[in-house]
């Protein structure tokens, strides 16, 4: 009899979500564009978490934001991202890398070699 009582609570209890509003902006103006929002996936506590991503190519100068409304929050909450965007000076580095690693095969084939030609000579 206990068993038919707790299944009749919890086909009656059900849980309604309230909903996110996600919103991105570049330079203050609303992006829609290459905005995903995932699913929701549970946290541990029982409460639930949604992911939302902005894919871009950041430019230097810009900057972007991210807000958020939910019902469970007092107001919107709104986070702001300025990307360091790179220089292209990376290549004295990338080419010292690549001249380096290039030098350290070089050397190991060389020395494979004269191994070889060492014990054929014995």
């Amino acid at each position: 009899m206990k068993y038919s009582i707790f299944t009749a609570v919890l086909l009656g209890a059900f849980c309604v979500l309230a909903k996110v509003e996600v919103k991105w902006t570049k330079n203050n103006i609303e992006v829609k564009e290459g905005v995903t929002l995932s699913r929701y996936y549970p946290n541990r506590d029982f409460t639930l978490h949604q992911l939302s991503t902005l894919s871009i190519v950041p430019e230097e100068g810009d900057i972007y934001s991210c807000t958020v409304e939910h019902k469970g929050l007092q107001e919107p909450l709104t986070r702001i991202w300025e990307p360091e965007v790179q220089n292209q000076s990376n290549m004295g580095v990338t080419a010292f890398c690549g001249i380096g690693l290039t030098l350290g095969l070089l050397g190991v084939g060389v020395g494979t070699f004269f191994l070889i030609k060492g014990n054929h000579c014995n």
